[in-house]
């Protein structure tokens, strides 16, 4: 039976052969409910920690009062332990039972979930995986692996064995929405109130699911991450380690166990922000913040070994500039801090060893740095660029490329760097200040230039701007996501759809859509705005009804490349892309129609093909949107792809920059649970979009970024606040210096 998640988080195996869907082996990720960041509702444990420590350093110097003696536990052992109830701020007792006894753990379970959220067999999974193999090594268990990497845990207990208890976090999940995944809570290595003197972390039974091996892994994923948070508590006694350090290093032990990445692109389209920036007060935000982590640690592991993070966990620096230069000299590396973050900045653009072994990672497929695409030469405009940051311009479709920058800021730590990239060489090289950068080999031997401005400046934000000149290409650029010959097709039952989600592509007009086809016949569908946040909802029609048709049939083995393309010719739609579009094709009533064929790519995003499914199709779970995938390391991906000519004169352009600064009221309103708010922006600059409750309180931030002149239009989920009403501003200050506007709107969210 087919089993999907509503979510499209969710990721299903389908196997395949011959092209024919023959078994569907699901795994379980629901946007339902998703991790959060419990480091907000923890950091003051680790200040209380803390100040415990040096309040009482001989019961720290002693490891409390007394020695402890080995705990000795038995399978079948009930204890009670102090549980940190982090939706009310307090402590609680949990009553549980020794439920597996390893060489480095003992787990507990607390005796509620037992059964009916945790079973022996998961029990067994999460001592094997602790103590004896990860994905990474069949060799090496969790507890030896992050002892390796990053040094030895504390021991307050003097028991050498880590409890591990798994319980239902109180963490105010109720069915939807954010939950704590696992925690290590430092208070419980010091004495006073509510501690449990012992070497112990949580892990979660609601909603993980431990009773299906999915959720195991997760599980193990996150005992990794918590693991090293216990060791760097370790160094860090009396003093608590800055965030962004510690929790780096925590997303590399899942990363060294073999785990999988995070979400990559979430960093990728986020450069332009203070790389040690934490915002554990908003569960969307943090989740680019982890990402960014992960990345910057990822680089320091691919370029100078995984021994250099024992020095940054032990390190006794106080900041993250002065912790990394003090790891850097211990572990004999010659590069400073500012050689690292300038690298690391060209190698998450070019990914590119062989050009300079700093440019690049031993990972292959990992998301560019998405930046601001220009494909018409002939433009100007003025950045912004943060502290510590990065700000990416990037030209292609063109040609005889001629380009002035100006440091507007003043600031001396800013610099401009070009990466050139072709099919037979990439090359990077310093761009100055004040005189005009040109490339004759632009359009011939290196077909994008990418500008990076990079603010090297811990304390200060900078700016430029640039006047560019240059050749339009005048040919269509292909969008497209497949990235190897179709593997098979999906057999969606009637009034399924299917549909491929395209990134904005700045100042292009829509010429064609080519859908690969395996068989003679038609499908239909239409073109639409994207305006999803976690789904692709098609909502904003730009042309329907569309028609991808075909005479010819293509059997198994697909010919290489693949010959059967279906084209729909749009170019008299003049439909503008500057705004992400999407491709819809909905599976019709007629059993011998064609299937739309698929590819594999790698998991780890970002991700374009989508699948609606009705209820008989999606059956047990509700009809929804998700995200198949034809493997454990791969997602479908469907051949459909995109054709867009470059707007080159001013009756090509069909969205003219609006003259002036507007909000538009939400539509729907009332709504339940998500609206979409349109904005104009006459002129660039900084443009926040806050929501506000009746009393003033921010409760989401939709924008807050520098923005072009244009048409926006974002989507507010509501599904986590309750019922009443809700005020929205827009806020937009002009890089020219002209007023700022500010706009206020009334909406209710009614469940």
């Amino acid at each position: 039976m087919r089993q999907f998640i509503f979510a499209v988080a969710f990721f299903g195996a389908l196997a395949i052969s011959n092209g024919q869907v023959v078994q569907n082996l699901p795994e379980r990720e629901s946007s339902k409910s998703y991790p959060i960041d419990p480091m907000p509702l923890l950091y003051k444990h680790y200040e209380e920690a803390a100040a415990y420590a040096v309040s009482h350093p001989d019961i720290i110097r002693n490891k409390l009062m007394k020695e402890t003696a080995s705990w000795n536990f038995k399978v079948g052992d009930a204890h009670s332990w102090w549980v940190a109830d982090l939706a009310a701020d307090t402590y609680y007792k949990d009553q549980s039972t020794c439920r597996g006894i390893g060489k480095h753990c003992y787990v507990f379970v607390e005796d509620s979930m037992w059964t009916t959220r945790v079973t022996q067999e998961a029990v067994d999974s999460i001592i094997n995986d602790f103590d004896n193999t990860t994905p990474a090594n069949p060799s090496r268990g969790i507890f030896e692996t992050d002892s390796l990497v990053f040094g030895s845990p504390p021991d307050v207990d003097g028991d050498p064995k880590i409890i591990i208890l798994i319980c239902n976090i109180r963490d105010g999940f109720t069915g939807t929405g954010g939950y704590v995944e696992g925690f290590f809570d430092p208070k419980q290595e010091v004495g006073g109130s509510y501690s449990n003197s012992a070497e112990i972390y949580y892990l979660d039974a609601n909603p993980t699911d431990l009773t299906h091996s999915n959720g195991v892994r997760s599980a193990m994923s996150t005992a990794a991450h918590e693991f090293q948070h216990m060791i760097n508590y370790n160094y860090h006694k009396t003093s608590v380690a800055p965030v962004f350090i510690n929790e780096s290093c925590s997303k590399l032990a899942e990363v060294v166990c073999g785990y999988p990445l995070s979400n990559l692109s979430l960093y990728a389209n986020e450069t332009n922000h203070y790389l040690f920036d934490w915002r554990g007060y908003d569960n969307t935000l943090v989740l680019n913040d982890y990402a960014r982590a992960q990345r910057f640690s990822l680089y320091l592991w691919d370029r100078f070994g995984i021994s250099v993070f024992k020095y940054i966990v032990q390190s006794k620096q106080a900041s993250e500039i002065s912790i990394l230069t003090d790891a850097l000299s211990k572990a004999a590396i010659s590069f400073t801090f500012n050689d690292i973050f300038r690298s690391w900045l060209i190698a998450n653009e070019v990914n590119d060893t062989t050009t300079n072994r700093m440019y690049g990672y031993a990972y292959t497929g990992l998301p560019l740095s998405s930046g601001t695409m220009v494909n018409n030469p002939n433009t100007s405009g003025t950045v912004s660029v943060e502290r510590l940051a990065a700000s990416y311009l990037i030209f292609k479709n063109g040609s005889d490329l001629r380009i002035t920058f100006t440091n507007t800021s003043g600031n001396a730590n800013l610099q401009l760097q070009a990466i050139e990239t072709g099919a037979i060489s990439n090359r990077i090289v310093a761009v100055p200040f004040g005189s005009v950068f040109s490339e004759p080999d632009y359009g011939t031997i290196f077909t994008t230039i990418a500008f990076i401005a990079i603010n090297q400046d811990p304390s200060n934000d900078a700016s430029f701007s640039y006047v560019a000149s240059g050749s339009v290409n005048s040919g269509a650029t292909e969008l497209k996501y497949d990235m190897t010959e179709p593997v098979g097709y999906y057999t969606w039952t009637a009034s399924d759809t299917i549909c491929v989600a395209f990134d904005a592509f700045p100042d292009g007009i829509l010429d064609s859509v080519r859908v690969g086809l395996r068989k003679a016949g038609s499908i239909s569908g239409g073109i639409y705005r994207y305006t999803g946040v976690q789904t692709p909802t098609p909502l904003g029609e730009l042309i329907a009804p569309v028609t991808a048709t075909i005479s010819t049939t293509s059997l198994f083995p697909y010919p290489v490349p693949f010959q059967n393309w279906a084209t729909i010719n749009v170019s008299s739609s003049d439909i503008a892309t500057d705004r992400p579009f999407v491709v819809a094709l909905v599976i019709p009533n007629n059993t011998g129609a064609p299937g739309v064929m698929i590819t594999n790519q790698p998991r780890g995003g970002p991700y374009h093909s989508f699948t609606y499914l009705t209820s008989s199709e999606a059956s047990p779970q509700p009809a929804g949107w998700y995200i198949v995938s034809s493997s454990d390391t791969t997602i479908a991906a469907y051949l459909v792809r995109a054709y867009v000519r470059i707007a080159t004169s001013a009756k090509d352009i069909v969205e003219l920059p609006p003259r002036s600064f507007g909000l538009s009221q939400n539509y729907p309103n009332p709504f339940n649970p998500t609206t979409n708010i349109e904005f104009r922006i006459a002129e660039s600059g900084f443009v926040t979009l806050k929501v506000f409750d009746v009393l003033g309180r921010e409760v989401a931030a939709l924008v807050n970024e520098v923005k072009r002149s244009g048409r926006y239009e974002v989507v507010f989920d509501g599904r986590n606040l309750p019922s009443g009403v809700y005020f929205y501003r827009l806020t937009a200050t002009p890089h020219s210096g002209g007023h700022t506007f500010s706009e206020v709107r009334k909406l209710v969210l009614m469940k």
